[in-house]
């Protein structure tokens, strides 16, 4: 490790994180960041964060929180291998190909829908984040979820404040205020679906009461599965809805919303996709590698490792820079600029998903809404342009646009 300096919460990385992070990777891949709030290691190499971190490594607990300081859990997707896995294979039919075309069609319908509200505004300008890129997989998410579409800007605002809290310290008991709110919310949807069980008499629900007894979502799929042959508890069936909460959308919001910001920049890559519209899939991986939605996620060891030579302490936490692997010379050529027609089979390498173990389940859903998205865009508002400076969301660990001001008149 050398002596350089770092600092994620400095004004010129939270002004332009690419950057900042990909020169920490290339001047010390495996480095000690030490201030006043935070002592973490911080691991930068695309192939070791992917082979020695990302992969089933016991060494590196997830449980102990993604962030650099810890909230332990160890509850549903917060684990470790075996669990984790089984818990994992009870989630993912929900992605399955049949579901994902039957979301496909309420993404089209909503993106519509947003696109209708936009053109008959008087004036053809607003803010592309509050008028698309944040209610398209909000609403998504709560249609998923099973909840009404109408809660989606009470979920966003739940989801903003556990975001901040997560990656901010907060002090003993500040996530109590928010989870008095959101656990009996949560609690009471599924309460709901228990009665209609009781109602068709039905004790030992299975899969097959979706579409049937109960509505076919997610919120009734973590009631009828079992994990290692049991009924999920709340606690769990509560970490799968907030995984949803923080993660089913406000990802998502900023995928859309960058990818839009580096298109309209630089206004021939809009008038190039415009063109050529079959290069929407790789603009979209190209905008999760330049500005993963995601800077970096946090693992704590759970025994004594050594690493570049280094002996590192059991229970230290360990910082993986998506941001600086996104941009590593030795997998992406031209990693420092936006390649909107960079090879797929490239591009798909980046790290803003995740690998392995702990692989995002809603990949395939970020991935389907993005595509319809701007397909819909390109068709119905080609006119789009920049209608002034944008602004970043305000937590370290994120990164995306907060408000983005557009014309499409």
């Amino acid at each position: 490790m050398k002596d350089i300096a770092f600092d994620p919460l400095s004004p010129e990385a939270l002004e332009n994180p690419g950057p900042h992070y990909s020169a920490l990777r290339a001047a010390c891949p495996f480095h000690r960041h030490v201030s006043e709030s935070h002592d973490f290691y911080v691991l930068s190499d695309h192939a070791e964060i992917r082979e020695k971190v990302l992969a089933d490594n016991p060494v590196w607990s997830f449980r102990f929180g993604n962030a650099a300081k810890d909230s332990i859990s160890d509850v549903g997707l917060k684990t470790d291998p075996p669990f984790h896995n089984a818990f994992r294979a009870a989630l993912l039919p929900g992605f399955a190909p049949a579901q994902l075309k039957a979301y496909a069609a309420r993404i089209e319908t909503i993106a519509n829908a947003l696109i209708d509200t936009m053109l008959a505004s008087p004036d053809k300008r607003g803010d592309f984040c509050a008028l698309f890129a944040g209610p398209l997989p909000a609403r998504m998410m709560c249609i998923m979820l099973g909840a009404p579409e109408a809660d989606y800007p009470r979920y966003k605002k739940w989801a903003d404040l556990m975001q901040f809290l997560i990656f901010h310290d907060p002090e003993p008991g500040s996530y109590e205020p928010i989870l008095k709110e959101v656990y009996p919310h949560f609690l009471g949807h599924i309460e709901a679906r228990r009665e209609m069980l009781r109602a068709a008499g039905v004790t030992e629900p299975d899969i097959a009461a979706l579409g049937t007894i109960l509505p076919d979502d997610y919120m009734s799929r973590i009631l009828v599965t079992k994990v290692e042959d049991r009924y999920m508890t709340d606690e769990e069936m509560l970490n799968v809805c907030l995984a949803f909460l923080t993660g089913g959308h406000e990802t998502t919001l900023s995928l859309l919303a960058n990818l839009m910001w580096r298109l309209l920049e630089e206004p021939a890559r809009w008038e190039r996709l415009k063109a050529e519209p079959n290069l929407v899939v790789a603009a979209i991986e190209e905008s999760l590698r330049y500005d993963p939605p995601v800077l970096a996620h946090f693992r704590t060891s759970l025994a004594p490792v050594e690493m570049h030579g280094h002996a590192v302490a059991e229970h230290a936490k360990l910082m993986f820079s998506i941001a600086g692997a996104n941009r590593d010379p030795a997998v992406f050529e031209n990693p420092e600029d936006f390649v909107i027609d960079r090879p797929l089979i490239q591009a798909r390498r980046h790290l803003s998903f995740g690998a392995g173990v702990h692989f995002c389940l809603g990949a395939p859903v970020a991935r389907l809404e993005a595509r319809i998205a701007f397909e819909t865009l390109l068709r119905r508002l080609p006119n789009l342009r920049l209608d002034g400076p944008s602004e970043r969301i305000p937590t370290w660990m994120y990164w995306g646009r907060a408000t983005l001001p557009v014309a499409w008149g």
